[in-house]
């Protein structure tokens, strides 16, 4: 099938560089796309072009300038804002990130994200944002991985999967792979999944 018939993409990006590499990044594998220039805590320039169907997404992590009076009744924090500090911020904005990607979802949507490894033990408002967000029934799977598995994050992550579209019988539970030991060593500073260590984590979460 033609990508180009059937996959739209959008994106929003506050870098101008960023956005340029986005769109070579799409150009060269001969697709378009609507990369907006934005904010994204405060600007939702695609609202009118959603529910999405997929969210792939590696914010900025542990942000704490996120101004809460301008968020506070954004319809995107459907759980609640998370912990806000003496100066009126958000106190760490992992979970304004993680609403905002479970709110473009279609009812069928799913979504991967890179997130913090402190984001799956956060206390506080972060805490009780979390509680509601696995509430929801829709956080599939998060897997633990090493550091240095993405150019812009040296530090271990973990992979968010939503998926609004849970079998029933699932909807209570949520798969945890610790994934930290599992990696091949590319270059001094970068590492990565071979393809047979990708088949034997994607067998483990179809199983």
């Amino acid at each position: 099938m033609n990508p180009s018939d059937r996959v739209t993409f959008y994106g929003m990006e506050k870098n101008p560089t960023t956005i340029r590499l986005a769109k070579m990044n799409l150009a060269v594998h001969g697709l378009e796309g609507d990369i907006s220039k934005a904010i994204s805590y405060y600007d939702d320039p695609h609202k009118d072009k959603g529910p999405f169907d997929f969210v792939m997404a590696n914010p900025p992590f542990n942000v704490d300038e996120i101004d809460a009076e301008k968020i506070k009744n954004d319809d995107r924090l459907e759980f609640g804002l998370p912990g806000v500090n003496k100066g009126g911020k958000v106190s760490n904005g992992n979970y304004v990130w993680m609403s905002f990607f479970h709110s473009y979802l279609s009812d069928t949507g799913r979504a991967g994200i890179v997130m913090s490894s402190q984001c799956s033990s956060a206390g506080g408002g972060e805490a009780k944002v979390r509680e509601a967000l696995i509430k929801s029934g829709d956080v599939d799977a998060m897997m633990a991985i090493r550091g240095n598995f993405f150019y812009t994050r040296s530090v271990p992550c973990e992979l968010w999967f939503f998926d609004k579209n849970k079998p029933a019988d699932r909807k209570d539970k949520v798969l945890m792979i610790d994934a930290r030991n599992v990696y091949r060593k590319v270059t001094r500073k970068i590492y990565d999944f071979t393809p047979e260590q990708q088949k034997n984590l994607a067998s483990i979460v179809w199983l």
